[in-house]
């Protein structure tokens, strides 16, 4: 396990950093990034997009503030609950998400042209597997500090 632990912490380290030189490259932050990603889906409401950050909503607001300034995201009201209010991407935002994830995407083949092609199934394989066993640890709560 501690192979595993080893292994996994250095993944992580390597693509923060990645991510941090060759995608935002200074002008934008890591979580700017990846909110303006989250929103190509489509709009989301504040209280989601914290929940997609794995944030609080007082630190997405905060974000989102940021975005705004930067012309990157719109906020609109729901008609039926003033309360609630929407996160888009303006067109700004749209040509900034777009063009972040193509460096991500150039980024990343560039990692998988380190793999031996005969081996690319494989790893593809065992990232999604990854990353279903992180969700579940995810959604039960387990790991957590609390």
């Amino acid at each position: 396990m501690k192979e595993f632990t080893t292994e996994l912490l250095a993944i992580c380290r390597h693509f923060g950093i990645m991510e941090r030189n060759a995608i935002c490259c200074g002008d934008i932050t890591v979580p700017q990034c990846v909110a303006l990603q989250r929103l190509l889906d489509g709009p989301l409401d504040a209280s989601t997009l914290a929940e997609g950050l794995g944030t609080s909503l007082s630190a997405t607001t905060r974000l989102v503030d940021g975005l705004e300034r930067n012309g990157w995201v719109d906020r609109t009201r729901d008609p039926n609950d003033r309360r609630r209010v929407f996160i888009e991407l303006s067109a700004t935002g749209d040509a900034q998400a777009r063009r972040l994830c193509r460096l991500t995407e150039s980024m990343l083949d560039g990692v998988l042209s380190q793999i031996p092609a005969d081996k690319h199934a494989q790893v593809l394989d065992s990232v999604q597997l990854l990353r279903r066993a992180l969700d579940a640890v995810g959604e039960g709560g387990g790991g957590s500090c609390c």
